[in-house]
C-alpha cells in the first residue's frame, strides 16, 4: 500500500487510518461538531468488507440516520439510462428518509462500460456514469460513504470527499 501521505495534494480535509484516535476525532468533528454542514462525504480505502462494516457501525453511532447500503455493481446496468435510473432511485429514496448512504465496491464506477457508450479517444476521460454518480454524491444533503480498493480510483474520487479513511490490508 502506498504511504499515507501519497494523497496529500488531494482536496481532502482529513486523511486518517481506521481504528485510530484520529479516526474517532475526525468523525466527531464531521458528524457532531459541524451540524450546519450540508452533506458529509467519507471515502473508505482498502481493508476487508468486515473492517469496512465495523467502520460503518462506528459511523452510525455518531448519526441517527437509517443506513442504505448498496454494492455499486448491483446498480450498474447494460444501458446508461438504466444505470442512472437505479442511482437516482437509490439517492432519492435515501433522501426521503434522511438516510446514511453506503456504496461498497465503488471501483466498478470507473471500470463499467455501457452498451450505448460512444468510443472515447481519451481513456482517462471520466465515464458519464461516474460523473452522474459524483454529481449526486456532492448534491446529497446527508452522509455518503464510498468504499474503494484501487488507489487510482481513490485519487480520482478524493476531490469529492471530506474524510478519507485508510484501512490496513
Amino acid at each position: 500500500m502506498p504511504p499515507l501521505d501519497s494523497l496529500d495534494d488531494a482536496d481532502v480535509s482529513s486523511l486518517v487510518r481506521y481504528g485510530t484516535e484520529a479516526f474517532d476525532q475526525s468523525l466527531r468533528q464531521l458528524l457532531v461538531d459541524d451540524e450546519e454542514q450540508s452533506g458529509t462525504r467519507i471515502l473508505f480505502h482498502g481493508g476487508t468488507r468486515e473492517m469496512r462494516q465495523q467502520a460503518l457501525a462506528t459511523l452510525t453511532r455518531h448519526t441517527t440516520a437509517n443506513v442504505h447500503q448498496f454494492r455499486v455493481p448491483s446498480l450498474l446496468a447494460e444501458r446508461r439510462m438504466q444505470t442512472q435510473n437505479a442511482l437516482r432511485k437509490a439517492f432519492d429514496h435515501a433522501a426521503e428518509e434522511s438516510a446514511l448512504l453506503y456504496f461498497d465496491s465503488a471501483d466498478a464506477l470507473f471500470t463499467h462500460s455501457h452498451a450505448d457508450t460512444p468510443d472515447v479517444a481519451d481513456e482517462r476521460a471520466l465515464p458519464t456514469t461516474a460523473e452522474y454518480f459524483f454529481d449526486r454524491v456532492v448534491a446529497y444533503s446527508g452522509v455518503v460513504v464510498l468504499a474503494f480498493q484501487t488507489e487510482s480510483h481513490v485519487e480520482r474520487a478524493a476531490e469529492n470527499v471530506h474524510l478519507l479513511v485508510r484501512f490496513e490490508q
